[in-house]
């Protein structure tokens, strides 16, 4: 069956845990026949904008927060529905994990309508799923599933990070190239304060959805979304910690890089001290006047340099014993 341009998936769910395929012509509100209709659309399409906004079941404000281009994780409850917009992260090739893709659900007793604006995996899962006859089977199993498939995504990136995060410190403890490692630690922590951005709010979405338990909510699924919040909320300490362990590598890195800093100034002023004398002792004995010690002497050079090198030998010894060096 062809959908047009738009609409990337209509059908029902048949409660079994596969769909029924359907025209989006054939599509209604308020069936009453205790199947739950689901239809996918593409945002950026104007044919998928056009009907959503005909669909008369649909409050105004639901559609504004559909149709935002830009989108925080939130539950309104709106009229007797509940627009949930939801985080997944970008798991495309070749683009920032950190990048967080939008789902926009709204949420009726037989109604469920998503949006995109991107390509969005969990939801590719969930179709391949009810096509498999394995799928959710209402409403609530369906952000259920969408919940398990992004919290699972998130909980792979966070692991990659805390891995980064471990190879980082393993090359600071060896005290190679820190200026290679500062850019690395930036990035790390810019990544993970971005994905900490929705983290809580996710969380807040499953867990206020189950306490308001729906009409179309059971117990069981209640649990299952309060499941899904604990989830959350231990994603949100993991990426916490990972923050404060780059913290910490980061001020370590600062550290180790002021002492090295303190180290070489501290030798160059050691030379500078040791080589000060010597030079004001060379300085002194070229003055073109007369009374020079030894300008008349054959072996007065050497005798000036085994001076000159006793009192830098002299000189070496005393701030190698004042631990200088």
């Amino acid at each position: 069956m062809t959908l047009q341009p738009g609409f990337i998936f209509a059908g029902l769910l048949d409660g079994r845990g596969g769909a029924v395929p359907r025209l989006v012509e054939q599509l209604r509100a308020g069936r009453g026949d205790g199947l739950v209709e689901w239809v996918h659309l593409d945002l950026t399409s104007g044919a998928a904008r056009d009907w959503l906004s005909a669909q008369p079941d649909v409050p105004a404000l639901a559609r504004e927060g559909l149709l935002a281009p830009d989108t925080e994780p939130r539950l309104a409850e709106i009229e007797g529905g509940f627009l949930i917009i939801l985080r997944e992260v970008n798991t495309h090739e070749n683009t920032d994990p950190d990048d967080m893709i939008s789902l926009r659900m709204w949420v009726g007793r037989d109604r469920l309508i998503t949006g995109r604006l991107r390509h969005l995996a969990a939801i590719e899962d969930i179709k391949g799923a009810l096509a498999a006859g394995t799928g959710p089977r209402a409403i609530t199993d369906f952000i259920a599933a969408v919940g398990r498939r992004m919290a699972q995504t998130k909980g792979r990136i966070l692991h990659s990070l805390a891995a980064e995060l471990d190879e980082i410190d393993e090359e600071l403890a060896a005290e190679g190239d820190l200026s290679a490692l500062r850019p690395r630690i930036a990035d790390l922590r810019r990544r993970a304060i971005r994905m900490q951005r929705y983290f809580r709010p996710q969380r807040a979405v499953f867990q206020t959805i189950a306490e308001e338990r729906a009409p179309w909510m059971d117990d069981h699924a209640a649990e299952e979304l309060e499941a899904l919040a604990a989830e959350f909320a231990r994603l949100a300490g993991d990426i916490e910690a990972i923050l404060g362990r780059a913290q910490v590598t980061q001020d370590e890195l600062r550290s180790l890089e002021n002492h090295r800093s303190s180290r070489i100034s501290l030798t160059l002023t050691v030379v500078a001290a040791i080589f000060l004398p010597l030079g004001f002792a060379t300085g002194l004995l070229g003055i073109n006047v007369g009374g020079i010690p030894l300008a008349e002497d054959k072996q007065g050079f050497w005798v000036v340099v085994g001076l000159l090198v006793v009192l830098g030998v002299g000189l070496w010894f005393y701030f190698r014993n004042r631990r200088y060096l």
